[in-house]
């Protein structure tokens, strides 16, 4: 199934990146990807995204918040989740399938006794 864009999700998300970075004003890495992502944040917020980008491994700096670790640093608040976010909105949403899969690592999540978790 194709996913498809949710507009209003995905300028909550633009937005919420664009936030996320501006209270970094002084890191250089995390203004380098606002100015970045700047034309992708503004056409969200602006509704002109329309369709899911078709390779979401040219999304821009993708393996430096997924598995490089660059960006662990600015967790208060959370660059790579917001980026993340943003991300999962680009590509229309999480699918069905990802969505059970998220509950059911909460499910499994909530089961363990508290004060056993890492």
């Amino acid at each position: 199934m194709t996913q498809k864009i949710d507009t209003v999700r995905l300028k909550a998300a633009a937005e919420r990146l664009e936030w996320v970075c501006q209270q970094y004003p002084n890191e250089e890495r995390v203004q380098h990807v606002l100015k970045v992502m700047q034309p992708m944040i503004d056409d969200a917020k602006a509704g002109r995204i329309l369709e899911p980008i078709p390779d979401r491994f040219k999304l821009p700096f993708r393996w430096a918040m997924s598995s490089e670790g660059l960006f662990r640093d600015f967790a208060d608040p959370d660059v790579e989740g917001a980026y993340v976010d943003f991300g999962i909105e680009l590509e229309g949403g999480l699918s069905e399938q990802e969505k059970r899969i998220l509950a059911d690592m909460e499910a499994q999540r909530a089961a363990i006794p508290k004060g056993t978790q890492s």
